[in-house]
């Protein structure tokens, strides 16, 4: 069988949604990470490509990760993380993170927990366990990066101390899983410590009256992996705060509608990627 290229980003994996942490066997439990999921691909000269999970270029978002990523002796090779913001106990709070940009006060650390590619071979056909061994070997904490950390079997225990540290919860991991990218997948499963539902942007209206740049959001949540309508927001939007969001937006746009269910309104809508 011949090799197969090398690719210069893979879409990350996602984890579909569970209500309860549980102990089993056959499951590592990682803490979920409060941050931006980043995807680095160091190309065949060890030069390193820091994506976010719909491959946009982070490293001018993030330059202190870009450079502690650019120290990793690497080539051929995808590592899978997230960049945090951490508090003064060490502990990722997105809300910092936010703030980054604007006022970059706390540090940035990007968390490793998975290798996709080593050397110019494929993992992703791997089990999880695999992968981890693989990183483990070729990836070393060092300034601004951290290796994230997992347990064996015990989901209940991790969980109940993230809810005391007021973490966002875990992320349950079958150990044969392999990693399949850009879906979502029940061999992962979140688990969330905080109570919220958590609702994703598949689309917008156009603007009406002396409002600017759009009208409302079209607002879904996945159910057994597909992603259904469920409303809209409009509502507590600056104006800056609206061009903000459609800047962020355009490059996720797409003609196909990402619901199951679309929604039945008169306005057209300019559907997004999720």
């Amino acid at each position: 069988m011949p090799k197969k290229t090398f690719p210069t980003f893979v879409p990350p994996m996602m984890a579909e949604s569970a209500e309860t942490p549980f102990d089993a066997p056959d499951w590592i439990f990682e803490i979920k990470l409060d941050g931006y999921r980043a995807i680095t691909a160091f190309d065949a000269a060890g030069k390193p490509h820091l994506w976010s999970r719909n491959g946009l270029a982070l490293e001018a978002k993030f330059p202190a990760v870009a450079t502690a990523v650019s120290k990793l002796k690497l080539r051929s090779t995808i590592l899978d993380g997230e960049v945090v913001a951490v508090d003064k106990n060490g502990i990722p709070r997105f809300q910092l993170l936010q703030r980054f940009q604007k006022q970059p006060t706390a540090p940035t650390l990007y968390y490793v927990f998975d290798v996709l590619w080593y050397n110019g071979d494929d993992l992703t056909g791997h089990s999880i366990l695999e992968r981890r061994s693989v990183l483990e070997r070729v990836v070393k904490p060092c300034a601004g990066i951290q290796l994230g950390s997992y347990v064996e079997a015990e989901g209940k225990a991790l969980f109940q101390l993230t809810k005391e540290k007021g973490m966002e919860g875990i992320i349950a991991k079958g150990k044969d899983s392999i990693y399949r990218p850009g879906k979502r997948t029940s061999d992962w499963l979140k688990i969330k410590a905080r109570l919220q539902q958590e609702f994703v942007v598949g689309g917008f209206t156009a603007p009406k009256g002396s409002r600017k740049h759009l009208g409302a959001v079209v607002l879904g949540a996945y159910t057994n992996g597909k992603l259904h309508h469920y409303g809209y927001a409009g509502s507590g939007f600056s104006e800056k705060g609206l061009k903000d969001a459609v800047e962020k937006m355009k490059p996720l746009l797409t003609e196909k509608c990402p619901f199951v269910n679309p929604p039945n309104i008169k306005e057209k809508i300019q559907w997004i990627v999720e």
